[in-house]
């Protein structure tokens, strides 16, 4: 059988993204939305899950790009002098690998993310990360801790994607990167006995997708539970602004709505379903 969970990352990142999100869920092929509870609009993201009833979420937790939740005095080993995360994660990873990072720092914030996500009222079924930053191991361990703690029983697991076409050098860096992580994650989180997809999809063309590279995913859909992961969302100012990465955000919109992948998923006997179905 092939199941398929489509994840919009971001909820939070800013408002026009909060309501692309929620479109792509109502109408179209979405079927889980990840919470990031530091972002600027988080609270604009709240109230729409419990406006519209959202019955589960997953937690987009971050340590790049956004504000953390905790007092600073509390994790000030995490913070840049702004006041905010390390713009980047190559900036986290540097600071990470110099030691220059209470540990514990990053479970204090983690809880932090998690109980704002909890005010939403969904049930909080799966923990994922902003710029996948739990496949370094030293956050993956954190991860499973915190997973654990707030019985939280799905963990993203990146996989090795087919590259589609076109190639290009991004994408095989990508692929070279969770190449060399996959087995470190699969290990981990095999020990902890917490839960991952069967295949994961996504990454690779991660701010690129559209609605030819979707049709082709779903044709060539391995057997078993897969995710796949998208930005979806409306190209507001504050996007153009300050997160170029969702510039393609639309285009992702578009296809996680079209008549046409609705239709091929159907035709293929896709099964949509979200983590709590398969609870």
């Amino acid at each position: 059988m092939k199941q398929l969970i489509v994840s919009a990352d971001d909820l939070g990142l800013a408002k026009s993204t909060n309501e692309g999100i929620l479109l792509g869920w109502k109408d179209g092929v979405v079927t889980n939305i990840n919470l990031m509870p530091s972002g600027l609009a988080a609270d604009d993201a709240l109230g729409l899950l419990k406006y519209n009833k959202v019955p589960e979420i997953g937690v987009h937790l971050a340590l790049t790009e956004t504000t953390p939740l905790t007092n600073p005095r509390l994790i000030r080993s995490l913070i840049e002098k702004s006041g905010s995360f390390p713009a980047s994660h190559s900036k986290l990873l540097s600071r990470l690998l110099s030691g220059r990072i209470d540990l514990e720092h990053i479970k204090t914030e983690f809880r932090s993310q998690i109980d704002r996500a909890a005010e939403s009222g969904a049930r909080i079924t799966n923990v994922s990360s902003h710029e996948h930053i739990h496949m370094i191991p030293v956050i993956l361990r954190i991860f499973v801790d915190i997973a654990k703690e707030y019985k939280i029983p799905y963990i993203r697991l990146l996989r090795r994607e087919n590259i589609s076409p076109p190639l290009s050098l991004r994408k095989l860096y990508r692929s070279a990167v969770v190449s060399g992580f996959e087995g470190i994650m699969k290990m981990g989180l095999r020990k902890s006995g917490l839960l991952s997809t069967d295949n994961f999809l996504g990454f690779l063309d991660s701010g690129t997708l559209n609605e030819n590279i979707l049709i082709g995913m779903v044709k060539n859909l391995k057997e078993g539970v897969t995710e796949l992961v998208a930005h979806p969302g409306f190209l507001g100012p504050e996007i153009m602004d300050n997160y170029r990465f969702h510039a393609n955000c639309e285009e992702e919109l578009f296809a996680l709505t079209s008549p046409k992948v609705k239709r091929l998923i159907a035709e293929r006997g896709i099964k949509l379903v979200s983590f709590g179905d398969l609870l």
